[in-house]
């Protein structure tokens, strides 16, 4: 009897106790900083060339390199979920082109998953591009330049259609 009136008071003691509150979400700028920008480099490290004097230089992982891939899989994810939590109350600037910005990393994000997955260089290199498309759209509205920066320069909207 006493054993279940201990155990009684301290399941109520328990219960009565406030509810930790729930950590916040990190800023905009700190999952820029620490998950989007070091996936975006690691899968670029990986999923792109580099043009010097001496001519160009694919930085793809060899088909047997099972660290590397593994590596730029690991990058794929955190884009994609990194766009996916930008999409949240907490993180969003408005409801429409951050929206539509965010899910553009997602959609590169599960672009590069796809590739990294198949191990498939020309697909890896084209989800590069699509991140590289999706990070400069987002940046070139939503983070402050100065005047004569190319992120600057105003991008088409959806309606655009090149001169043929």
């Amino acid at each position: 009897m006493l054993r279940r009136l201990i155990a009684l008071s301290s399941l109520l003691l328990i219960s009565a106790a406030p509810a930790p509150s729930p950590t916040p979400p990190l800023s905009v700028k700190r999952v820029m900083r620490h998950v989007v920008n070091p996936a975006a480099e690691l899968f670029w490290k990986a999923a792109g060339e580099v043009d010097s004097g001496a001519g160009e230089a694919k930085r793809v992982p060899k088909p047997g390199d099972d660290a590397r891939w593994a590596a730029t899989l690991d990058a794929a994810y955190q884009l994609q979920e990194a766009g996916a939590a930008l999409q949240l109350p907490a993180h969003a600037r408005d409801s429409d082109l951050w929206m539509k910005r965010s899910q553009q990393l997602v959609d590169a994000g599960a672009q590069a998953v796809a590739a990294a997955e198949a191990r498939d260089e020309a697909k890896t290199f084209d989800a590069g591009s699509a991140l590289y498309d999706a990070c400069f759209a987002c940046h070139a509205k939503y983070i402050p330049r100065p005047a004569n920066s190319l992120y600057n320069q105003k991008l088409p909207d959806d309606a655009f259609k090149p001169p043929m």
